[in-house]
């Protein structure tokens, strides 16, 4: 685990960001500082300040190419992608919000692009 990082609970979880969780689930990552994964299955953290809150193989990578804020989350739902500074996607399948400011609410194979 990374300094001042925690892993709580579930099976095959990692917290190796600065200040980063995982409280739950499986095979789930937070590598991001201060990200965090709260359950589900084989969902990823990265960006800094990003965050996951369930689902299954669900990315919030944030601006991870750059050493600012990502800001990004992914609420729950099945392989979504929030990889643009400050983005979100709240749920469903196979959607990508890589712009940023942008969020995609819901559904299925939806992408935010824009600024």
């Amino acid at each position: 685990t990374g300094e001042y990082s925690s892993v709580t609970g579930g099976y095959g979880n990692e917290a190796s960001g600065f200040s980063s969780s995982v409280t739950g689930g499986e095979y789930n990552v937070a590598s991001g500082w201060g990200s965090s994964v709260s359950g589900g299955y084989d969902n990823k953290a990265t960006g800094m300040r990003s965050s996951v809150s369930g689902g299954s193989k669900n990315t919030a990578s944030g601006y991870s190419n750059a050493v600012t804020a990502g800001a990004s989350s992914v609420s729950g739902g099945h392989q979504n992608e929030a990889s643009g500074e400050q983005s979100s996607v709240s749920g469903g399948a196979n959607n990508v919000a890589s712009g940023t400011y942008t969020s995609v609410s819901g559904g299925e194979e939806n992408q935010a692009t824009g600024r």
